[in-house]
């Protein structure tokens, strides 16, 4: 129970879970870059990277372009230096974000961007004299972590559609049943009607005519009460 309460809170405040997931993301690397006495161009970078996050379902492209941009300018001018960095974990998650709730086009340039730092990476860690096995083994994890990112978002993707898909279907399904409802309730009220007016025109006597009428009024006003309350359902129910 608390599960499934916490699973539906989450899916009704995303945006509200992006800026924590940013927020919690830079401020660990903050805290990271103050035990440890990191330069300046530490801290902007990280801010850089982190904070985009915000957007990650908002704006899907703004935030995958901003944080691959930021990672592509970080590994072109302090990769040497400060090396990779905590906030570096934005980059599959933007890659995630842009295959999931982005444009298919998105989804595809973010990953190769992905692919093309995966490269870059490969080629400067370790920052150590090493053989190039170990750059050769580097740059496959960071692709294979890029990838992965991707291929977990596209199937996010795939199950959405699939949810929008099955709710539309639920929604013609319940409008075919309400016209069919409705359909009955007139018909049947309309053909009472039609038989106690036929009857009172024919009725040999005042009675059966009053009779005929009577009846006419009580089944017009039992019809329209129960369009009055189908129409109250479908004006006051949940979407």
């Amino acid at each position: 129970m608390l599960g499934e309460r916490l699973d539906s809170w989450l899916r009704g405040h995303e945006s509200l879970v992006d800026v924590l997931i940013a927020l919690l993301l830079a401020g660990c690397c903050v805290l990271f870059g103050l035990f440890v006495r990191a330069e300046a161009a530490y801290f902007l970078f990280s801010l850089l990277l982190a904070l985009p996050l915000a957007l990650r379902r908002r704006n899907t492209v703004v935030c995958a372009t901003v944080v691959l941009g930021v990672a592509g300018v970080q590994w072109l001018t302090i990769r040497d230096g400060v090396g990779a960095l905590p906030a570096d974990l934005a980059v599959p998650s933007a890659v995630h974000a842009a295959a999931a709730y982005g444009p298919r086009r998105a989804g595809g340039a973010a990953l190769a961007a992905g692919l093309l730092g995966a490269v870059l990476g490969g080629l400067g860690w370790p920052m150590l004299p090493s053989s190039a096995a170990a750059h050769l083994l580097v740059g496959a994890f960071l692709a294979s972590t890029v990838v992965a990112a991707w291929a977990t978002g596209t199937l996010r993707r795939v199950r959405l559609s699939h949810s929008r898909q099955q709710a539309r279907l639920a929604v013609l399904a319940e409008r075919e049943r309400i016209a069919r409802e409705m359909h009955d309730i007139v018909a049947h009220s309309l053909a009472v009607v039609i038989a106690q007016a036929d009857g009172g025109r024919y009725a040999a006597t005042p009675e059966a005519g009053r009779s005929a009428l009577v009846t006419i009024g009580d089944c017009a006003r039992k019809a329209l009460g129960d369009l009055r309350r189908m129409i109250g359902v479908l004006r006051d129910g949940p979407a």
